[in-house]
């Protein structure tokens, strides 16, 4: 069920002195548009300390962020939300390549920027996608869903021509998915997984120091 109303501010319905606008759903305040620091603390207003920051949602729908309880959160997830504009440029563009499990991944899936560069190197969209590496279990997360969902897991060599980090990290990302498995399986934030995930990179730093020093 969705309680939508728009918030009062700075005299105009929904729209903030500084051109940002503020909607309330299932409980859930969302903003779009630019937000100063100084504003935080009213956006913030009113919820509790359980509250959390759902980028996941703000991502899917083009928001600034979303803050919300828990089980509101959850039952914002619920909604059929509309996706921004972006991810459906997105969507289109991978159905005219005929990537039909890419473009609903595009559309509807968690999306980060370690992701996006896993689907450009190997699918050719987003087009404005970079080169990003994961760099914490949340972004690693995010790549075996991309994995999962288009079904190119047996393509995952593709990202080690990517950048010296990718080249690394895919070295090793049997292990890595299988430690992730196994800490997130056990309730553990993997910790395990990060310090790899950190070894790793570091070893490419470390080189790039050696080489510069020649």
């Amino acid at each position: 069920m969705s309680d939508e109303f728009r918030m009062q501010l700075g005299g105009i319905d929904g729209v903030g002195d500084d051109g940002f606008t503020i909607k309330t759903i299932c409980g859930c305040r969302i903003v779009y548009g630019s937000v100063p620091l100084s504003s935080f603390p009213m956006l913030t207003h009113g919820f509790s300390k359980k509250a959390l920051m759902a980028t996941a949602i703000a991502d899917l729908i083009g928001a600034t962020f979303v803050i919300g309880e828990p089980t509101a959160l959850d039952e914002l997830r619920q909604m059929d939300l509309p996706v921004s504009a972006k991810r459906h440029a997105d969507y289109l563009a991978a159905m005219n390549l005929g990537l039909i499990a890419v473009s609903m991944w595009l559309r509807r899936g968690e999306r980060g920027k370690s992701s996006n560069a896993m689907c450009k190197a190997i699918y050719g969209v987003p087009a404005d996608a970079g080169t990003e590496y994961p760099h914490d279990p949340d972004d690693l997360r995010r790549c075996l869903l991309f994995l999962e969902a288009t079904g190119a897991q047996d393509q995952l060599q593709k990202m080690a021509e990517v950048s010296p980090e990718w080249s690394r990290l895919v070295s090793r990302w049997d292990e890595l998915a299988a430690r992730f498995a196994e800490e997130t399986a056990a309730g553990k934030q993997a910790p395990k997984t990060y310090a790899l995930m950190q070894e790793l990179v570091g070893q490419t730093r470390s080189a790039g120091w050696e080489r510069a020093g020649c």
